[in-house]
């Protein structure tokens, strides 16, 4: 008995050892392109995190997702890789090691690093992607550490322009990062002059909106749409992923969505440069109109429609990981369907479309059903809108 005891205890471990399960979001593909999704802000132990790059991948691989950036911060004194144990390292390194390890899951990588300057004087952080070279965009700006004497907002603002502009010249994408952090905006969310600047000088490109340790930032979402901006979300991660996600309760990671004509590096750039993104977190979505539509659409399967003189059903089923809030939009005055519907992961609801006296023919052959999606914006407290058209068969109008 002993001996079988021991037995059934090893084959439990071994079998606890490889049993941990995925937590795979799935968001589908929309018409004519791939929906990938994505992490933009994520930094490992070659700064100021506390998470090998390698595990950053294997993070992403857990989470279903198709890229990272991997963006750890620039400035000499981030570099804690070299600075605390001497190693031969540069600010490429954490990329070349989260590429090679990428490389058995099929994960793209992209290049990034983070640009920071201006804390608790204005917000300055800055991610860049698609970058050749990390050293030379910190050498060009920290080539403006202590030039203006006293005047550290000059040195700043200069600092970040040259690191902007050495990035671009190696042909970055420029996002500014959560432009609500506290100890750059302990009492509002600004747009500075200096934004102006970079703006105007074509060196921003994106801006985040949701930020996992700062937040959701509603300006930030504006200026976005305001501006013509690439929505982009980060976790901004420092800890190890499973410190800022709660897995136990089903929760994912904020995810950059990423309408692309191809699944490669190439695909996400050209679909960033074309603002083809969107932003999920906490169980929100965030973009512009001409993507959401599309996407809500794949997510929310329509189907068993079915007519009768008195009522339309149809089946209403979420294939997607993203809830889906629904409420009754103008337009469906003189119709009868239900005015708030939650869908969860997965669910599958089945529902009647009737006249206002449900006793009596519809009366209506031809109309619209016009839904907001509650937890899907299209701007700050501006929900998406979708309408789904129905025609009543000859057969059934009495």
């Amino acid at each position: 008995m002993k001996k079988f005891i021991l037995c059934l205890a090893a084959a439990l471990l071994t079998f606890g050892a490889g049993a941990t399960v995925p937590h795979r979001s799935s968001i589908p593909n929309i018409p004519g392109y791939m929906t990938l999704k994505g992490d933009f802000h994520i930094h490992t132990n070659f700064s100021d995190a506390t998470v090998w790059p390698v595990t950053r991948i294997d993070e992403a691989d857990f989470d279903g997702l198709d890229f990272v950036s991997i963006t750890d911060h620039l400035e000499t004194h981030h570099q804690h890789m070299s600075k605390d144990f001497g190693a031969n390292v540069n600010r490429n390194s954490s990329y070349e090691l989260s590429l090679k390890a990428a490389k058995k899951y099929g994960i793209l990588v992209i290049h990034g690093a983070e640009l920071t300057r201006g804390t608790r004087i204005f917000p300055g952080h800055f991610n860049t992607h698609f970058i050749k070279d990390g050293d030379a965009i910190a050498k060009a700006s920290e080539e403006h550490n202590g030039k203006y004497g006293d005047d550290e907002f000059k040195q700043e603002e200069e600092a970040i322009k040259a690191g902007l502009r050495a990035a671009k010249n190696q042909g970055a994408f420029l996002v500014w990062n959560h432009p609500d952090w506290e100890q750059q905006a302990p009492n509002e969310t600004k747009w500075w002059p200096i934004h102006t600047e970079v703006l105007n000088a074509g060196l921003m490109d994106g801006i985040e909106i949701v930020n996992r340790f700062s937040g959701y930032d509603p300006e930030a979402f504006h200026w976005a749409i305001e501006k013509d901006l690439a929505i982009v979300t980060g976790t901004d991660a420092h800890k190890p992923m499973f410190q800022w996600v709660d897995y136990e309760k089903g929760e994912y990671r904020p995810m950059t969505l990423v309408f692309a004509r191809e699944r490669s590096l190439k695909g996400i750039r050209e679909a960033l440069d074309a603002r083809r993104t969107a932003a999920v977190a906490d169980g929100c979505v965030y973009g512009k109109a001409e993507w959401l539509e599309p996407l809500l659409k794949s997510c929310l399967q329509i189907t068993d429609v079915k007519y009768s003189e008195k009522k339309v059903t149809v089946n209403l089923r979420n294939i997607s990981s993203i809830p889906i809030t629904l409420t009754k939009a103008p337009g469906g005055e003189k119709l009868t369907y239900p005015r708030l519907l939650y869908i969860n992961e997965g669910e599958e609801f089945s529902i009647g479309i009737n006249g206002i006296d449900s006793r009596k023919p519809i009366g209506i052959w031809e109309f619209d059903v016009n839904f907001y999606i509650a937890n899907w914006f299209t701007d700050v407290d501006t929900p998406l809108l979708v309408s789904y058209h129905f025609i009543v068969p000859e057969q059934y109008r009495k």
